[in-house]
């Protein structure tokens, strides 16, 4: 009875003892990788010790993601700069562009009746010069033009319009819709004496003619670009 007894407790004991030398040998190996990953980091803290190979792999990630970041926003900096870098802006062209703008001189400084020579014809206009356009009635350009006009008043909108093209002015905003797509225009509409009054470069040019400066005259002349 004791020899099955001694037979069945010898496996048991020997397993036992297997079991916890292997816990032992493992929780060993932790505690010395844990140790050695310590003591690497304390080594490179203090100049004695470079990242290996799987920490220098890690650095390079993390350097290579911070290079696409740095890419990433010059592109968006520089973006930004396009987008408002400042340009020359011409009284007498509509360049339909949205950048910050600065202005040359204007032939004349003071608000005055000028000629206006279109098709061999002449008209007497008011011009008034401000933040470096010369503002005239949309109302009295389309007379000159001979095309539709309408004056909304109490909304102080302009609707001028012929076969081809509409041009829809508001007083007090810079924004003009050119065959109903919202566009930026050099300077606000004013409302004056009645009227809208627009840079007359928008005028002109949404319905084909360039404006030009004839000094010798003192006048403005206009020509079809088509």
């Amino acid at each position: 009875m004791k020899s099955r007894i001694f037979k069945w407790t010898l496996p048991v004991f020997l397993l036992f003892l297997i079991f916890e030398s292997v816990n032992i040998v493992k929780a060993d190996d932790d505690d010395y990788k844990e140790h050695e990953k310590h003591e690497k980091h304390e080594r490179y803290e203090r100049g004695e010790d470079e990242w290996g190979d799987e920490d220098d792999d890690h650095w390079k990630d993390k350097e290579h993601e911070r290079e696409d970041g740095d890419e990433s926003k010059e592109t968006e900096n520089r973006n930004l700069y396009q987008e408002n870098q400042v340009q020359q802006s011409y009284w007498n062209i509509w360049t339909r562009d949205t950048s910050t703008s600065i202005t040359e001189n204007l032939p004349f400084q003071e608000a005055k009746e000028v000629a206006v020579e279109f098709d061999g014809k002449s008209k007497s206009l008011y011009v008034i010069p401000l933040n470096g356009q010369f503002l005239v009635s949309g109302e009295k350009m389309a007379q000159l033009f001979g095309i539709k006009y309408k004056f909304y008043k109490q909304s102080k909108i302009l609707v001028v319009s012929n076969e081809k093209n509409e041009l829809i002015v508001h007083a007090g905003s810079n924004a003009a819709y050119e065959n109903m797509v919202k566009t930026p225009m050099p300077a606000k509409a004013l409302y004056f004496e009645n009227s809208v009054y627009l840079p007359i470069s928008v005028i002109a040019n949404a319905f084909g003619y360039r404006v030009n400066w004839d000094a010798a005259k003192g006048t403005i002349t206009l020509k079809g670009i088509f």
